[in-house]
């Protein structure tokens, strides 16, 4: 089973999937947050520092060659593997006494491990694993900064929606607050009815700086998503007049799951501990090496010549481990271990991706049922309120049902606006949870959202 579900994360990301409601203002600010925001930098920052941590892993399978040159002075001769070969006076002593010297050298030394069960090619498998794990965590940070710019930018549409509904308001009470004072002053009503509109008036101006605030935290949540400091500073350009959101299907298909990046990474870690796992097996077997060694010793920089002071070695060399203390079995008991973890963190991935999709589908089917309900209630409201008004008028009704009338429709219409927000803010977690797919309908349909 977790063969199959590792073979299904080969599948390749869809489209970028913002593009689908039709907002040419949501698609400039994603594509732009997924260029300069602080943490996909971060990430492909991480990419390449994977990419040359697999190649420092490369390298332990090719041959190693370095130069190496010394001076120094050195007394005692003999004992340092020098003699020095009496002449003229000096011919009668030994060539094995003590004597001071100059002793330069330069050569090159070799160093090859063959691969036959290094644990070297094992440890690059492993490098490569992390290089692909880095590039999905690159593609999760992607995907969730996406997901944030337009879950902000969706809000702060919400909340200018909103303030929409509460200037309508506002001028619409400020009408009736003329013709209350109209009456009032024909005697028509008592004055107790123009204080309870200028009451309620205020009490509706009241809510338009919290909803002033809570807009500019979304503009400054985009502009920290954009890395743009200056962006909040200015309005957001006028938004189409409706947003695209396709049929919406039934269930979480598999396949859409198994490409989100966070799965693939996590399918990535498990090659990867496989990788060390195998790595940590190899240290029980033998090593094979070749080294090599050619250079020219001297005690004198001009003498440095070819000549009798030319040295070279070659030859292979094993390396059996006999007793480590332990170390090489702790180390393939930790490898097992980390395996194990990879394991189950990738299962973990998998039940957290079907939660978050089947969460997004719910909490969007429930918005969009609650959308249909407040539709039907605010056409309700506003022929209630026109016929209040006109009975109002007329004398033939009092003025509280006016006022009920009133705080019905806002309610409703701020609610509304409130639920169709929240609904393109479910699509979007649904789009997320998706890896930017979406669970259609076997008869291919769009609905459009005001």
């Amino acid at each position: 089973m977790i063969a199959a579900l590792l073979l299904a994360t080969l599948v390749p990301d869809p489209s970028a999937w913002w593009k689908t409601y039709g907002d040419p203002v949501l698609v400039e600010l994603v594509e732009r947050a997924t260029e300069t925001n602080l943490d996909v930098r971060k990430a492909l920052a991480r990419i390449r520092e994977s990419r040359a941590l697999a190649g420092v892993a490369r390298s332990a399978l090719v041959p190693s060659l370095n130069w190496n040159s010394s001076a120094q002075q050195l007394r005692g001769g003999y004992q340092q593997g020098i003699i020095r070969i009496p002449q003229g006076p000096e011919s009668g002593r030994a060539f094995v006494a003590p004597f001071e010297t100059g002793l330069v050298s330069s050569g090159l030394d070799a160093r090859w491990e063959l691969s036959l069960w290094s644990a070297a090619g094992k440890q690059l498998n492993a490098a490569r694993a992390d290089l692909a794990a880095a590039q999905e965590a690159a593609a999760d940070v992607r995907l969730m900064v996406a997901a944030e710019v337009a879950r902000n930018y969706f809000e702060a549409r919400g909340l200018e929606r909103q303030l929409e509904v509460l200037e309508k308001n506002r001028a619409r009470q400020a009408d009736v607050l003329a013709l209350t004072r109209e009456r009032a002053r024909a005697g028509l009503s008592p004055e107790l009815d123009v204080e309870r509109q200028v009451a309620e008036l205020a009490a509706l101006e009241s809510e338009i700086p919290a909803l002033r605030a809570a807009l500019r935290a979304r503009m400054d949540a985009l502009a920290v998503l954009l890395a743009d400091r200056q962006f909040a500073q200015k309005p957001l350009p006028p938004s189409p007049p409706s947003w695209t959101i396709p049929e919406l299907g039934d269930g979480v298909p598999s396949d859409l799951l198994l490409r989100r990046p966070d799965v693939r990474a996590a399918h990535a870690r498990i090659l990867a501990a496989m990788a060390r796992r195998k790595a940590a097996r190899a240290e029980i077997f033998p090593r094979v090496l070749l080294t090599g060694l050619a250079g020219r010793q001297a005690t004198r920089f001009p003498d440095l010549t070819l000549g009798s002071g030319n040295f070279f070695a070659i030859g292979p060399q094993l390396v059996l481990p006999i007793f480590s203390g332990g170390r090489i079995r702790a180390g393939i008991e930790a490898a097992d271990a980390r395996l194990e973890q990879a394991r189950l963190e990738y299962e973990q991935e998998l039940l957290v991706a079907f939660q978050e999709a089947e969460d997004a589908i719910a909490a969007y089917r429930a918005q969009q049922e609650r959308i249909r309900k407040l539709e039907q209630a605010r056409t309700s409201a506003r022929s209630s309120l026109d016929l209040s008004l006109d009975l109002y008028r007329a004398g033939l009704a009092d003025y509280l049902n006016v006022l009920d009338a009133q705080r019905n429709v806002l309610e409703l219409e701020r609610a509304l606006a409130e639920a169709q927000s929240n609904s393109l803010v479910q699509s979007v977690l649904l789009f997320k949870a998706l890896a930017g797919g979406w669970p259609a309908p076997s008869t291919s349909s769009a609905g459009a959202f005001n």
